[in-house]
């Protein structure tokens, strides 16, 4: 477990971010596509809160094997942030207009996203952080296992 500091300096690092970068692999090799997400804390860690189109490729292969590896990047090659965790598809539907006010607060550009596609909410809890801030600097990481 992370300690609560380090938590929440690496949801506020999140929060210059508004989509991410979610690899699966399956049978059909390995996939990576890029999402709105919204970073949260937790007494556990880090998750994200995702939309996600209902019964794409993505949402199998999360529904057949959870774990997946993300990734952070602005373009910048001083600052990035990558991780592991494991994708919780199907999150409580019932729930998902408060999930979905929870992303649009932090990545409104998802609402013509959410609009145009059948999306259901997924919760991705993070296992492992690295936090790139600066090049030389020694990178936040975060063990949440």
């Amino acid at each position: 477990m992370a300690n609560p500091a380090e938590v929440e300096r690496a949801v506020w690092a999140l929060r210059a971010y508004n989509t991410i970068a979610l690899a699966t692999v399956s049978a059909a090799g390995p996939h990576v596509a890029a999402y709105f997400f919204a970073p949260e804390g937790t007494a556990r860690g880090v998750r994200f809160v995702i939309a996600m189109p209902r019964e794409s490729r993505k949402h199998r292969e999360i529904a057949a094997d959870p774990r997946v590896a993300f990734m952070c990047y602005p373009g910048n090659a001083n600052r990035w942030i990558t991780g592991w965790g494991v994708a919780q598809p199907g999150a409580d539907e019932a729930a998902y207009a408060e999930l979905e006010a929870r992303l649009l607060a932090h990545a409104p550009g998802a609402r013509a996203f959410i609009d145009s596609t059948p999306a259901v909410p997924v919760i991705v809890l993070a296992h492992r952080l690295e936090i790139v801030e600066a090049l030389g600097a020694a990178p936040l990481i975060l063990d949440m296992t």
